[in-house]
């Protein structure tokens, strides 16, 4: 039998291996999560003549970079409007009103999170496009309007500030988001909505509070916290959306002129605009997280009679206000439903020229995407595969050491971890470049898989920490500490007692993590260079999309794939998560 003595050398050799492992994780994350950021922010400061602001006042004195970032801003800012303006009072109706049919409403408004933006604007091409169905039925059939809209495509200018700087609004790329992204907003808000103390508004109504003015001063302040985090994640996914710009040919965009600038580092002549944008994005992003933390932790608000026993209120609407809640959830169905409506009438379309739906409908652009599409395919499920599971190990690992704080600073591990939910994906592309380029098995313009894989899992790791770490809470430590206990090794511990409980949740997390891979556009734009080595996201918009015949259609029928791949993967996360598939997109 083993002495004590020798006992203990022992389980400090594997204390030892285990905090080495540490290390080493944690090296990972700094060299393709904090590096990269860096990197661009290193290069945006550093010019020949030292740390300067020149790159800064290149930037700013040309007055389309100037207009670039005030569009920007714009848009982001706009959709945030667009969506609390549709989340907030569907919030309210969801939570507080009881009615037949609401079931069937609450799965019919959160259809648009399983189709990215992107995919969604080529599928609203005909439905609001210049000769779309909306055009026609109000020009041509209700005679409502002299000539049609132009929804997807066009621009307003706000205001001038002198001859050169124009605030022009995209108002197309504001639609096709305010469209897909305001369940952010109505999920936060509702539950925020749902955790509110119904004694507040109680004691609020025996003041004599009621209607507007009650939801004004006390409904809508306790719901902020939801709000505030829902706005932030739709305003930095607006603010970084390169795919959604280029389908709708808007390049007076951040996003889009990092991605035309990509040609001068590929030529080894990197343009400093890239990286000041970069710093541009960075800041932003990093702010926006900054309040919405420092808000939601200035606004906790605690159940008065915690542990008690509270009875919500549920309000049942009638007559005309229950009419006017079914129109209301009718009309946002039917928005909601539009892109993928539009996509699967394109995708089988034979015919579809000035008409409100095809002429005819045929399985030729299916057949032939799914025969041209099949290496571009393979490439995805590969890459993403791979980053899937470098995902699981890593973040079922983080977990596990930050939930039983097993390592100084742990904390901050989770913070890398999480980060990139928070970080532009140009920003993990354009990074790459500056830190890569011509370094052996990572330069991006040698080896693109390898770079690409990285820059997925990388990208993705959050679902996986997020889940796993939810799993690791429902995991009891004394079954660790019994293990260890009885001379088992904190590696052995994992791996024999800790793991089996937590499968399910990196399952779970693997497939967010593989699925969200597979509909990754901003680092694939910015990364991929070749056919030989593109994913299908590459494929869709550079192949199929650009086929000057039937790029609609066979761009339709390859997101159509798309949409199935991404519902069948949230269906499959619901059954296993439940009403905890929310930590998947906790910031």
């Amino acid at each position: 039998m083993m002495d004590l003595g020798a006992l203990k050398l022992r389980l400090r050799a594997q204390e030892r291996n285990f905090q080495i492992l540490v290390i080493l994780i944690s090296a990972i994350l700094i060299t393709f999560i904090v590096a990269p950021i860096l990197s661009i922010i290193l290069k945006a400061f550093i010019t020949e003549k030292g740390i300067s602001l020149s790159n800064f006042s290149l930037f700013f004195s040309n007055s389309y970079y100037r207009e670039a970032v005030y569009s920007t801003f714009l848009t982001a800012l706009f959709t945030v409007f667009g969506t609390v303006a549709i989340g907030v009072p569907l919030a309210y109706i969801m939570v507080r009103y009881e009615f037949p049919l609401k079931r069937l409403f609450s799965i019919l408004i959160l259809v648009p999170m399983i189709m990215p933006p992107f995919v969604g604007a080529i599928g609203l091409y005909k439905i609001l496009g210049i000769n779309g169905a909306v055009n026609l039925i109000l020009v041509n059939y209700l005679n409502i309007l002299d000539k049609p809209i132009n929804f997807l495509f066009g621009t307003i200018e706000l205001f001038r500030l002198g001859p050169y700087d124009k605030f022009i609004l995209p108002y197309g790329i504001v639609l096709i988001n305010t469209i897909h992204l305001f369940p952010l907003v109505y999920l936060n808000c509702a539950a925020s909505l749902a955790n509110i103390d119904p004694s507040l508004e109680e004691q609020a109504e025996n003041l004599g509070a009621r209607g507007f003015y009650l939801f004004r001063t006390v409904t809508f302040p306790l719901m902020r916290p939801g709000l505030m985090a829902g706005a932030v994640l739709v305003f930095i996914w607006t603010f970084s959306d390169l795919g959604t710009a280029l389908i709708v040919h808007y390049f007076k965009y951040l996003p889009v002129i990092v991605f035309f600038k990509l040609y001068e580092i590929r030529a080894g002549n990197p343009s400093p605009v890239s990286y000041v944008i970069g710093v541009l994005m960075i800041i932003t992003s990093f702010v926006a997280l900054y309040i919405s933390r420092k808000y939601v932790s200035l606004k906790r608000y605690v159940m008065l009679f915690a542990g008690g026993r509270v009875i919500k209120k549920v309000l049942k609407p009638r007559g005309v206000k229950l009419a006017l809640v079914y129109v209301g959830l009718i009309l946002l169905s039917l928005i909601a439903l539009s892109p993928h409506i539009g996509l699967t009438l394109l995708a089988f379309s034979d015919k579809w020229v000035f008409s409100i739906l095809p002429e005819g409908y045929t399985l030729r652009h299916m057949n032939q995407v799914l025969m041209s599409s099949l290496p571009y395919m393979t490439n995805s499920i590969l890459y993403s595969s791979v980053a899937a599971v470098i995902d699981i190990i890593i973040g079922g690992f983080v977990a596990y050491v930050v939930t039983r704080r097993l390592a100084v600073g742990g904390d901050l591990l989770d913070l890398v971890a999480t980060l990139p939910i928070a970080v532009p994906g140009v920003i993990f592309g354009l990074g790459y470049w500056a830190l890569f380029y011509k370094v052996p098995l990572l330069d991006p313009l040698r080896y693109t898989p390898i770079i690409l894989t990285i820059s997925y899992s990388m990208r993705r790791l959050p679902y996986t920490v997020r889940v796993s770490y939810a799993g690791m809470l429902q995991i009891d430590e004394a079954l660790e500490e019994a293990s260890i206990n009885l001379g088992a090794t904190r590696i052995t511990t994992f791996r024999k007692i800790t793991l089996p409980l937590l499968v399910m949740n990196l399952f779970a997390g693997g497939i967010m993590a593989f699925v969200n891979a597979m509909i990754e556009v901003s680092t694939t734009f910015l990364l991929v260079l070749t056919a030989r080595s593109a994913p299908a996201t590459w494929f869709l918009y550079f192949v199929a999309f650009a086929d000057p015949r039937n790029g609609l259609n066979m761009a339709s029928a390859i997101g159509l794939i798309f949409v199935i791949i991404v519902a069948t993967a949230l269906i499959v996360v619901q059954k296993i998560l439940g009403s905890r598939m929310g930590t998947v997109f906790r910031l």
